[in-house]
């Protein structure tokens, strides 16, 4: 069924379903493998693509499957629709390459993914019974579902879905819908509640949470007594099979050792990666063979992206933080930039072999974040570092990914992204106002002076400066915006100047600085309220 990370087309039809891509042209049959995707767009130059899975952006020509051919592609998924799809299927029969359609509504991104998926979790599985063979998680659920007469979903604990049924007729809401095309089940305040209710028991519970979507039979995945994952059947218009919660039982005790196996791999492969992630970015051990084991080149530039969230300073727990580099690693993969990726200390990373000031690399990362708000919740920002001119000079590109987001995560941060050197003023804004807060102001400092006037007399001296310096010295703008008479406002400044010495520029200089930190201070957005 798989072979080095291929799977035929049967399967890639089947476990994907016709709602994300149906056959046009199969010159080999169902049993043709066919391996990693690959975004392709029709400006781009077609290079060796050896058993791939061409996902073919735009309205490509016909041509082009005799190219991908000439590549070794396996097979060519166009959008559904579009209006030469005859002349298409015609050369793909004559190329000898398999033709598919994605769904209209499909990102490419998507599709990738959920290919990606596919190709991770195809194993052979152990006898569900009845002699029929279930040859990986997908077709395990179908079985399951074909059997208890629902959709049916199969995760980890981590909430993410490892497969899912296709069998037509069997109605899906936007909470499943959502967690396939996301690879994990949504948000929502009810789902630790509903999935610890399901792991507390040994036998299938009902979950009618929530409230706005299709109820649900769900069973937890357990080896040794240890829970692995969970078994979702969605009970639609029809009620499910009265012997349900019993193939529920058996589904959950072939799912098992898959589930096991998915798990330790995972964790391991994980593991290892994130510790060397954290030694590229440390400047620790064999800088070439670290670089390599990531698909990067020693002597290539690369920039560092950094994600966290503003809630806690651009830190998070290792589950988020793992979570996001998957969705953050799948992204740069469905663009084919080659990237390190994986969670370090409680943050996400990634050495991109990409400029900083790369716009693809900008709206790839800024799209991501969109997402894992989507589904981890919180206001997730990105700093990137200055791009390093080779591997081994990564760290100083780190070092300036967590400034960065630093100043993305802090008050006067703007936006998903924050480059580096467009954040200058910020970082040392922050420095400045961390410096300030370190230790006790002088007595007699310029901003003091003023606002102990204004308590003492009931003056407004200290906005009038701030509105003042903010024109750049202009009275009369300035007047203008206090709703004054320029003259006023002169006399209020002569009255300034008899605390303070208003013509010093230092004394601006300081003012201006003073005034902006207790600006940004008194909005609470520090602390990322």
């Amino acid at each position: 069924m798989s072979a080095q990370g291929r799977v035929t087309l049967g399967v890639l039809l089947d476990s994907l379903g016709a709602e994300a891509v149906t056959a046009l042209c199969l010159p080999s049959g169902r049993q043709a493998m066919v391996g990693a995707p690959v975004i392709h767009g029709s400006d781009e130059p077609m290079t060796a693509f050896a058993g791939a899975l061409l996902l073919a952006t735009g309205r490509p020509e016909p041509s082009l499957l005799e190219d991908a051919a000439g590549a070794g592609v396996s097979a060519v998924v166009v959008r559904a629709g579009l209006g030469n799809a005859a002349a298409l299927t015609e050369a793909a029969r004559d190329a000898g390459v398999a033709l598919l359609a994605a769904a209209p509504g499909l990102a490419w991104g998507q599709l990738y993914a959920l290919v990606d998926a596919l190709l991770a979790l195809v194993a052979p599985a152990a006898d569900l019974g009845g002699g029929v063979q279930a040859g990986d998680l997908f077709a395990l659920a179908n079985q399951v579902a074909q059997r208890v007469g629902g959709a049916v979903a199969i995760e980890d604990l981590a909430m993410r879905v490892l497969a899912y049924s296709t069998i037509g007729g069997q109605p899906i809401d936007e909470l499943r819908r959502e967690g396939i095309l996301g690879r994990r089940v949504p948000e929502h305040p009810t789902n630790a509640e509903e999935y610890a209710a399901v792991l507390r028991c040994e036998q299938a519970v009902w979950s009618y949470q929530p409230r706005e979507y299709l109820p649900r039979l769900a069973i937890a995945v357990r080896a040794r007594g240890e829970a692995l994952g969970t078994i979702w059947a969605i009970q639609a218009d029809e009620p499910l099979a009265p012997d349900a919660p019993a193939v529920l039982a058996e589904a959950a005790r072939t799912a098992a050792p898959h589930l096991a196996r998915i798990s330790l791999a995972a964790d391991k492969a994980r593991r290892t990666r994130d510790e060397w992630l954290g030694w590229l970015l440390r400047g620790v051990g064999h800088v070439g063979e670290l670089a390599a084991s990531f698909g990067l080149h020693p002597e290539e530039p690369v920039t560092v992206v950094a994600v966290g969230t503003r809630e806690v300073g651009g830190r998070t727990d290792a589950f988020a933080a793992t979570h996001a580099a998957d969705l953050l690693r799948t992204a740069y993969a469905a663009y084919r930039i080659r990237a390190a990726v994986g969670a370090v200390d409680g943050r996400t990373y990634a050495v991109v072999a990409a400029g900083a000031g790369t716009p693809l690399l900008r709206r790839i990362t800024a799209d991501t974040l969109t997402q894992i708000t989507d589904r981890l919740g919180g206001r997730w920002r990105a700093g990137v570092g200055r791009t390093a001119p080779t591997v081994a000079q990564a760290p100083a590109s780190a070092r300036q990914a967590d400034d960065a987001l630093r100043a993305m995560c802090g008050p006067f941060g703007g936006g998903e992204v924050g480059l580096h050197e467009e954040l200058a003023a910020a970082l040392f804004l922050l420095d400045a106002g961390a410096s300030m807060r370190a230790s006790p102001a002088p007595a007699g400092e310029p901003l003091s002076l003023v606002a102990e006037h204004d308590a003492g007399h009931g003056t407004d001296y200290v906005h009038s400066l701030r509105v003042w310096l903010a024109a750049h010295y202009d009275v009369p703008r300035a007047a203008e915006t206090l709703s004054l008479h320029p003259n006023t406002l002169r006399y209020r400044l002569r009255r300034i100047g008899e605390l303070i010495p208003l013509d010093d520029p230092d004394v601006r200089l300081v003012l201006g600085l003073q005034l902006r930190l207790a600006e940004i201070r008194a909005s609470g957005t520090n602390s990322g309220g």
